[in-house]
């Protein structure tokens, strides 16, 4: 098996698991077409779902107030750097599982509620912090 062959195997098991993506079959279909990576898709320590949550984690880091723009080519850059550059220089110390994910997930959640009694006190703190637009405090 060469490595186009290993690669194409990964994406079928992929697609199997998570479903169809488009933006992530475009992203493998471009390493499909660099003939200067063939060996390095030999890597046993490199798979797709690694390669995801490299490109997830990046894509992450660069997201600000919600919001996250970032070119082919710049996604196309990093999966071929996830590739060619071993795990301990990317600082990638082993596969996130997918149950890890979910406890995460679960954890972040929050909710707005408060009591009555909170609110009326989050109310007064205010009202008692407010300043005149003509200086000093009010009252």
């Amino acid at each position: 098996m060469n490595g186009f062959e290993r690669l194409k195997n990964m994406l079928d098991e992929w697609k199997k698991d998570h479903g169809e993506d488009e933006a992530f079959n475009e992203t493998v279909n471009y390493l499909l077409n660099r003939p200067d990576l063939e060996t390095k898709f030999l890597n046993d320590e490199k798979s797709l779902d690694g390669l995801h949550d490299f490109i997830h984690d990046k894509g992450q880091k660069h997201c600000l107030n919600g919001w996250c723009y970032i070119t082919n080519e710049v996604i196309f850059a990093w999966a071929v750097m996830y590739f060619s550059l071993p795990n301990a220089l990317l600082k990638i110390t082993s596969p996130k599982k997918k149950e890890d994910n979910k406890v995460e997930k679960t954890n972040k959640q929050t909710t707005n509620v408060i009591s009555i009694e909170q609110a009326k006190k989050k109310i007064e703190e205010k009202k008692n912090d407010q300043i005149s637009l003509f200086g000093g405090a009010t009252v």
